[in-house]
C-alpha cells in the first residue's frame, strides 16, 4: 500500500511545479552546502517524515480534487485551474504574483477559491516535463522494491497504455491494486496536457512474457 500512496502522491507534482518553481533549484542549492559531519549534523537530521497514516489520508483527500483540474490549451497560452484543494488555504493572491515569471506568467484565485495560472506553451511543455520525470522516478523506485512482485513497467507516451512484468505468474493483491495508480496517472497526465484519455490499459505479463491479465480504467466502478 506504500508504494501505491508513493505514486499516487506523485500525482500531484503537477500543483508543485506551478507553485514552488523549477524543482531542480533547490537540488543545486543543496550540492552547493559543504558535506555534513557528524559534528555539524543538527540531532534532528535523522527525524523521519511524518506517519504514513497521516499521509495516506493527505494523499487521497487530494486525489479526489484532481479530477477537478482543468486545463485549457489555448493558441500562445495555455490555463491551468487548480481547485481550491489543491492550491492550498495559505495561498494569496500576493504570493502567486511574487512567483509569477519563470513556471506560470501570471495567476489569479477565483471566487470559489481555485486558481487559474497562465502558462506560456514552453512553461506547460516544462511542466509536463517534470510530471513525466517524477513518474518514472516513482516507477523506478517500485521495479527495485523487493515489496512487490514487478520488475519491468513500460508505458506509451501519454501514459495511457502500461506493460508491467511481474517476476511470477500471477498477479498479487498488492499488483493488482497498483493498477489504480497507473490509472490515475494517465488520467492526470492527461488532464495537465489538456489531452483526457477515455481509458487507461494496464497489462500484466509472466517472466516469460505470456499475457496473465489485463485492467482498462473505463471499466472500473462497472
Amino acid at each position: 500500500m506504500k508504494k501505491i500512496i508513493t505514486l499516487l502522491m506523485a500525482v500531484l507534482t503537477p500543483v508543485s511545479l506551478i507553485g514552488c518553481g523549477s524543482s531542480t533549484e533547490p537540488a543545486a542549492a543543496a550540492s552547493a552546502q559543504p558535506e555534513a559531519t557528524a559534528e555539524t549534523q543538527p540531532e534532528t537530521a535523522a527525524e523521519t517524515p511524518a506517519p504514513e497514516e497521516e499521509i495516506e489520508d493527505e494523499g487521497w483527500d487530494k486525489l479526489e480534487s484532481l479530477g477537478n483540474v482543468k486545463t485549457e490549451n489555448g493558441i500562445f497560452y495555455v490555463y491551468v485551474t487548480v481547485p481550491a484543494e489543491l492550491a492550498g488555504a495559505d495561498i494569496t493572491q500576493e504570493s502567486i504574483d511574487a512567483k509569477a515569471g519563470e513556471t506560470y506568467t501570471s495567476g489569479k484565485i477565483n471566487d470559489d477559491g481555485s486558481v487559474t495560472y497562465k502558462m506560456t506553451k514552453k512553461q506547460h511543455k516544462a511542466m509536463m516535463e517534470g510530471i513525466r520525470e517524477s513518474f518514472d522516478s516513482n516507477f523506478a523506485e517500485i521495479t527495485a522494491s523487493a515489496d512487490n512482485a514487478i520488475t519491468k513497467i513500460e508505458h506509451n507516451d501519454n501514459y495511457t497504455k502500461f506493460d508491467i512484468t511481474l517476476s511470477t505468474n500471477e498477479v498479487g493483491l498488492g499488483e493488482s491494486f497498483m493498477a489504480l495508480a497507473f490509472y490515475v496517472c494517465g488520467g492526470m497526465y492527461g488532464i495537465f496536457s489538456g489531452e483526457q484519455p477515455k481509458e487507461v490499459i494496464v497489462n500484466y505479463y509472466a517472466p516469460d512474457g505470456t499475457l496473465i491479465s489485463s485492467g482498462n480504467s473505463a471499466n472500473v466502478g462497472n
